[in-house]
């Protein structure tokens, strides 16, 4: 692997058996929220693989990253819920402990003010991802990797790149996609129903969820119901429970604010189905192995944040303007729901988890600015698969795929080439690619600094 030949370069080697000898000691700083830090989790195993890892994450999540990444030193620091002056303060003592460690290599996973001063406590040149730069900038830089993925992100319709493998590939030679997740298979115990994202927008509302879980407890026999979220998620339970069936209602467990972090993988190991927004839930059913039935609208990509691993089943609405900008209000008060209140989407769903690449040509035609995906893998990591609905950007996706998958050094078998039929089509993929990558980034080390 590249990392490890890099790590000895440096003096540094796995340790091996009944031997003391030096080993490296890694330092991975995730200070966004649940869902980003079971995404964080490919990155994590290949740095497991070469060395000792300590995890950095806000205070609230480390009793979780314990339960996810056993074996792995968790500091839990202020980065949420704190204005940052104060937070600077709270985090002295434990930035002391993180500098007296002194780790080989940090990689940064978050452009934040406060990340970027925890990284100056370390010399510039171990710093992966995002490092505070000079004093008299006050600013932060981006390692190659990081600048390309910002580059693909100005056109997010076009992203190949899931954020598991966008983190993974801060480390060369990440560890093979298949290994992340295990393959999401029924576990007997019912259907989960995660009743919101952190952005409302982002998620059906209570009403459609509804109909939603009638469908689906029809197609899976009337299987017990769990009903998953924050205290904050309670109004929407009470009202989802008040819009079932009597017989429904009578299956169905309100878990809304009733779970701490043990309890919560408790409930959610061992599911049939999650139906779920993009939501850390659905982040934590993969990393299980629980089947999800994931739904994207509004600013959600599936592309970039979608179940990572096999066997989940991806409902992604593509309006024109998708994925739109979360900070900004929707000027078309969320067409994009329109989709999934279709009349024939009912019948729909209760086909598509039978669905597969290979049933495509017998699938229904969808509405218009709908898609139904199922997760794959390839050699570069998460890659969907469309089973129904139409994708005016495959082509160049696909092109961005097979650039992010060259400049890292990938064979090229690793990934499917992008097919152009004309030569407008080629046009298209040159420009693309000469977009994304800039002659002077094609001389740079991936993962280093300029």
């Amino acid at each position: 692997m590249r990392l490890r030949r890099d790590l000895m370069a440096r003096g540094f080697a796995p340790r091996p058996f009944g031997c003391e000898c030096l080993m490296a000691k890694f330092l991975v700083v995730q200070a966004a929220r649940f869902g980003d830090l079971v995404q964080s989790k490919r990155l994590i195993l290949t740095l497991r693989e070469q060395g000792d890892v300590h995890l950095a994450v806000d205070a609230g999540l480390a009793p979780l990253a314990r339960l996810l990444y056993p074996g792995v030193a968790v500091h839990g620091l202020a980065f949420h819920g704190h204005d940052e002056a104060a937070a600077q303060a709270r985090n002295l003592p434990a930035f002391a402990d993180l500098r007296a460690l002194a780790p080989d290599v940090v990689y940064n996973c978050n452009f934040s003010r406060l990340t970027g001063a925890l990284c100056r406590l370390f010399p510039p040149e171990t710093v992966i991802g995002y490092r505070a730069a000079p004093a008299s900038d006050g600013g932060l830089l981006r390692s190659p990797w990081a600048r390309l993925a910002f580059r693909l992100s100005r056109r997010r319709r076009l992203s190949p790149l899931n954020l598991v493998d966008f983190w993974a590939w801060f480390a060369p030679g990440p560890v093979a996609p298949e290994r992340v997740n295990p393959r999401a298979r029924p576990g007997g115990r019912g259907l989960g129903v995660a009743l919101s994202g952190r952005e409302a927008r982002r998620s059906l509302p209570v009403p459609l969820l509804a109909e939603v879980v009638k469908t689906l407890s029809g197609v899976l026999g009337g299987p017990r119901i769990h009903l998953l979220g924050s205290a904050a998620e309670r109004p929407a339970a009470h009202k989802l429970l008040r819009l079932l069936p009597p017989k429904l209602a009578a299956h169905t467990e309100d878990l809304s604010g009733k779970t701490d972090w043990p309890s919560l993988v408790d409930a959610v190991t061992g599911l049939d189905l999650l139906v779920t927004p993009d939501t850390g839930l659905m982040h934590l059913a993969a990393h299980l192995g629980t089947p999800t039935l994931a739904f994207f609208l509004s600013s959600a990509w599936c592309h970039e944040t979608g179940p990572y691993g096999l066997g989940h089943t991806i409902w992604q609405a593509a309006s024109p303007c998708a994925p739109c900008l979360e900070s900004a209000p929707c000027p078309r008060n969320v067409a994009c729901l329109e989709v999934f209140q279709d009349a024939g989407f009912a019948r729909q769903l209760a086909r598509s988890l039978a669905w597969d690449e290979t049933t495509r040509a017998s699938a229904p035609a969808l509405p218009p600015g709908l898609q139904c995906w199922r997760s794959g893998l390839d050699g570069f990591g998460a890659k969907l698969r469309l089973v129904a609905g139409e994708d005016p950007d495959a082509l160049l996706r696909e092109g961005a795929r097979a650039v992010l998958a060259d400049w890292l050094g990938l064979p090229p078998v690793a990934v499917e080439a992008p097919r152009p039929e004309t030569r407008e089509q080629r046009d298209e993929l040159r420009r693309l690619g000469e977009a994304l990558l800039p002659d002077a980034e094609w001389m740079l080390p991936q993962g280093r600094y300029a």
